[in-house]
């Protein structure tokens, strides 16, 4: 069964119960009137208005200390069952406290049927807001799980996104590095060689792949096109060197790593990032 959600054990929503149901039953039963509650109030000694203020000060206590309690009981699992069954108690209390009141005051009537047409007025009279506040915190608890949903999803994205994901030519995930690993890739007849560092070390990964295909990731992560057959990544390139037949190579800051030829095609774009 699901658990209540968290927003049900906020202060807010304590003092938003405590104040709306005694509040509601009040105007209620002023503008209404309901079932013979009239008769009890009243006492035939004009005592309607205090005893209505009375029993608006009692449920307001008892809701009050009840929510707080409730406040407390967030470390359990709390299920719907059980916060229904909190409500149904919660104003049953409420009924009983006021039947007890009442039949204090009056003296004449029999408690049990104080007791019954109190609680039977409280059950219609605070379903209302109960109801209502419930449908409210639940549409709540909906959206704060709906903003947690995307949240993490971005997080999930960018997470992914900082990742560079090498797939081969059936979409499957190969190679999984961060872009700032990757020194340069180099194309080998239907296979590409993927050369990165990873603890310090200097790896070479083949993938089942093309340079096209490669395009989109070379894009998203800043690796630039310096020869037909090569990819490079221009944070590991340290000087563009030119041969004395004109020959123009990249060198990266990797001890051993040999140098990366750059055509003139593609010479402006790398030498505009150094």
């Amino acid at each position: 069964m699901h658990h209540l959600p968290n927003n049900y054990f906020r202060w807010g929503t304590a003092v938003l119960y405590m104040t709306v149901c005694p509040v509601f039953f009040f105007v209620f039963v002023l503008l209404y009137e309901p079932l013979r509650l009239h008769n009890y109030l009243d006492m035939g000694r004009d005592l309607y208005s205090m005893n209505l203020a009375i029993l608006f000060s009692i449920s307001l206590v008892v809701i009050a200390g009840l929510r707080v309690a409730f406040h407390f009981m967030k470390k359990l699992r709390i299920t719907w069952a059980h916060y229904i069954t909190w409500c149904i108690g919660e104003v049953l209390v409420v009924g009983m406290f006021s039947a007890l009141y009442l039949y204090l005051m009056n003296g004449e009537m029999l408690f049990f049927s104080v007791l019954m047409t109190t609680v039977g007025c409280w059950y219609l009279i605070f379903i209302i807001p109960y109801v209502i506040l419930t449908l409210a915190f639940d549409i709540g608890a909906h959206r704060e799980r709906e903003k947690e949903m995307i949240a993490a999803a971005a997080t999930r994205e960018t997470a992914d996104n900082s990742l560079v994901r090498f797939l081969d030519i059936y979409q499957r995930p190969k190679l999984i590095i961060a872009p700032s690993a990757v020194l340069f890739i180099e194309a080998r007849e239907n296979y590409v060689l993927i050369h990165y560092t990873e603890s310090g070390r200097i790896k070479s990964f083949e993938l089942r792949a093309t340079m096209t295909s490669l395009e989109d990731i070379a894009a998203r992560y800043s690796f630039v096109r310096c020869h037909r057959s090569f990819y490079v990544n221009p944070m590991h390139v340290t000087v563009l060197r030119k041969e004395t037949g004109g020959q123009v190579y990249a060198d990266l800051d990797e001890e051993g790593m040999p140098s990366i030829p750059v055509s003139k095609k593609y010479y402006d774009s790398l030498a505009n990032l150094l």
